[in-house]
């Protein structure tokens, strides 16, 4: 246990920031809202991208010594401030962009892309994307310079039905969602896999809700409630998620609660006791995947998260990105946005929990993905200092994943 906090505090001594006044800084663009209704997220985000950048910097930077320095843009939860914070960075000289958050935002963001790089063919940039879930990003508008990180609702969604299907306690679903693109795809999916794994389940509710603007989710849950509903299936995330289960806590609300971001910041707490056995959460990572897997490097990365910012290690996808941006560049020889893009679209990566691979044909990164329960039995990663945490209840492999993607990626001329 010593030599383990000894490790830890050192490799945090060597992820503080590199200075900003590095002229040959490798600089990124993080642009995700750092103020507004979902201000908390974007800093979450923030300190995960940070983090990645960081240990790439730790582990000697890339083309011998060159630093990633993240710099962030403010979009305040709007597709149009973001499309701004874009050009601002452009403008800045700046070639690689992450973003993710909203999917309706990521549109818009990849959509201002591609329009500047086919303006600008010979001075691209980079857009990674590491968390979006909206799978038209890329389903539908698959391109050379568009990668994402994290798998998309539908494949979540694919993974929670099997979930669903296989108990048989469950015969009628409920479904709510933030109405955008994200939400409107989790409902479709959720219809259309429920239909084919347990036609015999009934939809009892199909209910979108504007994106933020909801105090008070009690109506909401009142017709939960009326439907008699045994399962509720949920795509929320930020306060629309953690008042969503607050409402459905202080109604009493006794079904199953199906989710991709219950795992997420603030959400475990909102939970607490009253979701001990019937909160399920589709995601790439939970802190006792660690355990799970025996895996020592995992249990490095949360305690350095832990000691550098005295918070939970949420989103290892994040972290992925980063370190598969620094290989990637690497590889390639280069920063250059069209070099980085052709060394990631055939990249493969060995992360805490397990193998990862690019698709080419897309650009959507497969990674493995797993369904989790909410629990206090044999915890030793909990969430949020509740005494209650994720255990796995089942896994799909990355090279299992599935969706109904066909979008080819075309070459730059």
């Amino acid at each position: 246990m010593k030599k383990h906090v000894f490790f830890s505090l050192a490799l945090v001594a060597s992820l503080l920031p590199w200075s900003a006044s590095q002229a040959d800084n490798i600089r990124i663009a993080h642009i995700d809202p750092f103020s507004g209704a979902f201000a908390n997220v974007g800093a979450v985000n923030g300190k995960h991208v940070q983090f990645g950048a960081d240990l790439v910097n730790a582990d000697g930077g890339v083309l011998k010594g060159t630093q990633l320095e993240v710099i962030r843009f403010d979009n305040k939860a709007n597709a149009k401030d973001a499309v701004t914070a874009l050009q601002d960075a452009i403008d800045q000289g700046i070639r690689i962009v992450t973003q993710a958050t909203n999917s309706g935002i990521a549109l818009a963001v990849e959509d201002a892309v591609m329009k500047y790089n086919r303006r600008n063919p010979d001075d691209p940039v980079l857009y990674l994307n590491y968390g979006s879930a909206d799978p038209s990003i890329t389903r539908d508008h698959c391109n050379f310079y568009t990668f994402r990180f994290e798998a998309h609702s539908g494949m979540k969604q694919d993974a929670l039905t099997d979930r669903i299907a296989s108990d048989k306690d469950i015969h009628k679903v409920y479904i709510i969602g933030q109405d955008y693109g994200h939400g409107h795809e989790v409902s479709k999916y959720t219809k259309q896999m429920l239909a084919a794994k347990r036609p015999d389940i009934e939809i009892v509710g199909d209910e979108f809700h504007p994106v933020g603007k909801v105090k008070d989710f009690t109506p909401y849950i009142a017709k939960i409630q009326a439907s008699g509903a045994d399962a509720v299936i949920t795509g929320n995330f930020g306060s629309d998620l953690t008042l969503l289960v607050k409402a459905a806590n202080d109604a009493g609300l006794k079904a199953k609660l199906f989710t991709q971001y219950a795992g997420t910041f603030g959400t475990p707490t909102a939970i607490g006791k009253g979701g001990i056995g019937r909160i399920y959460d589709a995601a790439p990572w939970h802190p006792e995947i660690a355990v799970e897997k025996h895996s020592k490097k995992a249990e490095e990365l949360i305690a350095t998260f832990k000691q550098k910012y005295d918070d939970d290690l949420y989103y290892y996808q994040i972290v992925v990105q980063m370190q598969m941006l620094g290989a990637a560049i690497n590889q390639a020889g280069s920063a250059k946005p069209a070099d980085v893009a052709q060394a990631l679209a055939n990249a493969r990566f060995s992360g805490v929990t397990g193998d990862m691979f690019m698709r080419s044909t897309d650009h959507q990164l497969m990674h493995p993905l797993f369904v989790s329960v909410f629990t206090d039995k044999d915890i030793r990663y909990d969430s949020e200092n509740t005494g209650i945490g994720w255990k796995t209840v089942s896994e799909t492999l990355a090279k299992d994943l599935k969706d109904d993607s066909t979008c080819k990626v075309e070459q730059p001329a």
